[in-house]
């Protein structure tokens, strides 16, 4: 979940997403739309998805027992190298050590050097000879080089490394400015007296595991209307990934049509779907 998505942001859907799914079991009778609703404001749905479909694979085959193994770990969709360190040191205790930018960081100012992640696995193997507990290491290399030795501004007055650090007490200042792709789309509102029109296999291809709301992408189905009457009733900035995009959204009062790959939804039951939240925000 922390992927690309700030901690104070999964400290604020965590509860609510372990509330419905407690453990591997509590998966089998859910389908991915559930998962998805509950994971609306985290963003990275590809993440959700590989969730989902990794824990049908434990259940399944692994009687919904979390495996022990690297290279089956490895084989679950969405887990890579460092997921599956995390899992054996900090799910199993088991002799491995996951690298993350931040504990990377760490290394690499105490010691100096520019390493890559399996050098670095190399050096903590090397260092911890003794039977010690994996998972407390771990956690406290993630927490330790996020908490005291952060990316900028290290808390280098407090850190028990600092004597022999050889980046202790430099500067660190963030230089690099983030390019942002710089697009416009338009989303349409279209509006029955009781329903609100979405589509499915839009264009957009962002969130496809959801419903759409149309978009001038659309250009098919958006053929269909007559644009005459559409009224701008909002427009905002939308941040996706590197992309940011101006969001104009009009709005269209119609007649309840049947377009090929039309999903009418009643108003009242849109709070039900499974929505990112660029779709929640333009609905409210």
């Amino acid at each position: 979940m922390l992927q690309q998505t700030t901690v104070k942001t999964v400290e604020n859907k965590i509860l609510e997403i372990i509330n419905i799914f407690p453990s591997f079991n509590s998966f089998k009778n859910k389908r991915l739309d559930h998962l998805l609703k509950v994971w609306s404001g985290l963003g990275y749905y590809k993440r959700a998805e590989n969730l989902f479909k990794a824990v049908t694979i434990i259940n399944n085959s692994y009687n919904g027992e979390l495996p022990d193994n690297r290279d089956i770990l490895i084989s679950l969709p969405g887990v890579g190298k460092y997921t599956s360190s995390a899992i054996l040191a900090i799910g199993h205790n088991k002799k491995s050590f996951p690298v993350d930018i931040n504990v990377k960081r760490l290394i690499q100012r105490v010691s100096g050097l520019k390493l890559n992640d399996d050098k670095i696995e190399e050096i903590l193997s090397l260092a911890c000879k003794k039977k010690i507990s994996y998972r407390s290491l771990a956690e406290s290399m993630m927490d330790y080089s996020s908490i005291i030795c952060k990316k900028n501004n290290p808390e280098c007055s407090k850190c028990i490394f600092s004597s022999f650090c050889k980046s202790a007490f430099k500067s660190f200042k963030n230089n690099k400015n983030i390019k942002r792709n710089n697009k416009q789309i338009d989303f349409y509102l279209i509006k029955s007296p009781l329903h609100i029109c979405f589509i499915k296999k839009p264009k957009f291809q962002f969130y496809k595991n959801f419903i759409h709301l149309p978009s001038n992408l659309d250009k098919a189905f958006i053929a269909n209307l007559n644009l005459k009457n559409k009224e701008k009733i909002k427009s905002f900035k939308f941040t996706i990934t590197n992309n940011l995009f101006k969001i104009n959204v009009y709005q269209l009062k119609l007649k309840k049509l049947k377009i090929n790959n039309s999903v009418w939804i009643e108003k009242s039951k849109t709070n039900q779907l499974a929505l990112p939240t660029l779709f929640k925000r333009i609905l409210n």
